[in-house]
């Protein structure tokens, strides 16, 4: 009976140490990173170009799925994949999902460019889902971000593209550990 108080009580408290470093890495990640930037404000007015080898699109359902060498752009928005679904709702897109199919494959590509910026922000993963009305990446399998200088990586990363949040995780039963490269605003 002890020894289970003792090993609830290590376990409270590492939950609550790791809570306050995730607490933490975002408090440092805003006070750093000043140039955090949302999307082109103009880029959601513009149309939605697709190219793909192949297509298949289901007007009942709202889901089209694209094969091969897809890319997407609107506006300085650009994804790159091996496949992209599209979720659509009352003739809106509301999600973009776009994936890596094989093992050996380049992982799936984002990019924008902020409103006030000139280099894009970029990611890449094996899964790329863009919440299109939340303006929000989930980012999972070897995920990275790039946002000016500073870099993010984790095998799952979630993004807020207008508040500039990120949120990284790392898949702990294969060791790994996030990653991220934060640079001084001064430094060249």
């Amino acid at each position: 009976m002890c020894k289970f108080n003792i090993y609830s009580e290590l376990i409270v408290r590492m939950n609550a140490v790791k809570r306050l470093i995730n607490l933490l890495t975002l408090v440092l990640l805003g006070c750093t990173s000043s140039h955090w930037a949302w999307a082109k404000s103009s880029d959601r007015d513009q149309p939605i170009q697709i190219r793909a080898d192949a297509g298949m699109v289901n007007e009942s359902t709202g889901v089209s799925i694209y094969t091969g060498n897809v890319t997407i752009d609107q506006g300085t928005m650009h994804i790159r994949a091996d496949e992209v679904e599209v979720i659509m709702s009352d003739r809106e897109v509301v999600q973009i999902i776009a994936r890596a199919t094989e093992p050996d494959s380049p992982l799936a590509h984002y990019e924008h460019v902020p409103d006030d910026a000139t280099e894009p922000v970029t990611a890449d993963a094996k899964r790329i889902t863009y919440l299109v009305q939340e303006e929000r990446l989930h980012l999972a399998g070897t995920a990275r971000l790039k946002q000016v200088r500073d870099t993010f990586s984790g095998e799952l990363l979630y993004y807020d593209v207008n508040k500039g949040i990120v949120d990284l995780k790392s898949d702990r039963k294969a060791g790994d550990r996030i990653k991220m490269t934060i640079n001084p605003r001064n430094n060249p």
